[in-house]
């Protein structure tokens, strides 16, 4: 017996095991995806009624051929050294695309991946050159934390980002203006969720990207929600529509291009679909009425 009590158990007293955050990651985002597959999908019969949505463990590793035991440990954070091979038979019993099986991949170890940096404050001026370049069409950097490191004065008159080095997540689900702004809020909000997640693959144990998503999900019950579904997505060319207060909608193409030399920065150009001549016109126009 100690002072205050019962001494404790050896379980209690030995060093708990550290979860790799990778590990952890790839077993939640794993549960995610079991639950949006349905036994029909996978050529199982539906069986009697289910207390939750989706495969059960242990019928994932049944059809990929693995022990229940073990994918249970992969789910848990618990599996070291899962094979490629083991995840690509899991993948396909889950039917993950492209983007999520290389997602599942790279947080097992088996894809390249370079630890996002900081852009120095030596490269501003070229990337400015870079933005500017591109008027009449918006074009902003991103950082690995998704700051706005530069953006052109179209971008941020047209997405609003104000400030000097605004955050395009919190631009995005806490400007009260931001729905308004994005006719497709909805679904933006949801593939840029989708699209952080991948790029923030590396960063998982990094103390400033656990305060920028702790900070959203309390001030945002939109992002809460979509960061527990463990979505992900490419973020490469898709269609963007923005709605100015004066010209009205705006429809453009969102490419996304990474930095090379620089992990995790990224250029964003958003090319108008009805033609630069005409935005020229247009932004011309507006200036010109205001002097």
């Amino acid at each position: 017996m100690t002072r205050n009590g019962p001494a404790p158990s050896a379980a209690a007293t030995r060093p708990q095991r550290r979860v790799d955050p990778k590990l952890a990651e790839l077993g939640n985002f794993l549960a995610e995806r079991r639950a949006e597959v349905t036994p029909q999908q996978v050529g199982l019969p539906r069986g009697a009624a289910r207390r939750v949505p989706g495969l059960r463990r242990e019928e994932v590793a049944m059809l990929a051929g693995i022990g229940a035991s073990w994918y249970a440990w992969i789910e848990q954070g618990r599996a070291r050294n899962v094979s490629p091979e083991i995840l690509g038979a899991i993948a396909s019993v889950l039917r993950l695309d492209e983007a999520q099986r290389l997602y599942a991949m790279r947080l097992a170890g088996y894809a390249p991946a370079g630890r996002p940096q900081a852009c120095p404050d030596d490269d501003l001026p070229l990337l400015l050159q870079i933005v500017d370049g591109f008027l009449p069409g918006p074009a902003y950097v991103l950082n690995p934390y998704w700051d706005v490191t530069v953006a052109n004065s179209a971008a941020t008159r047209l997405l609003g980002l104000t400030g000097e080095r605004p955050n395009y997540l919190e631009t995005l689900f806490l400007d009260p203006a931001a729905p308004e702004r994005l006719p497709h809020w909805e679904q933006e909000a949801a593939a840029a969720v989708a699209a952080f997640r991948v790029q923030s693959g590396d960063l998982l144990a990094d103390a400033r990207l656990a305060a920028l998503v702790r900070g959203l999900s309390e001030r945002s019950e939109l992002f809460a929600a979509l960061w527990a579904r463990h979505l992900v997505a490419d973020s490469g060319g898709a269609t963007q529509l923005v709605r100015h207060p004066e010209l009205g909608e705006l429809e453009f193409t969102r490419v996304s291009m990474c930095l090379s030399g620089r992990p995790g920065m990224q250029v964003i150009l958003l090319s108008p679909q009805f033609g630069t001549a005409q935005l020229t016109e247009q932004f011309a126009g507006l200036e010109a009425a205001r002097v």
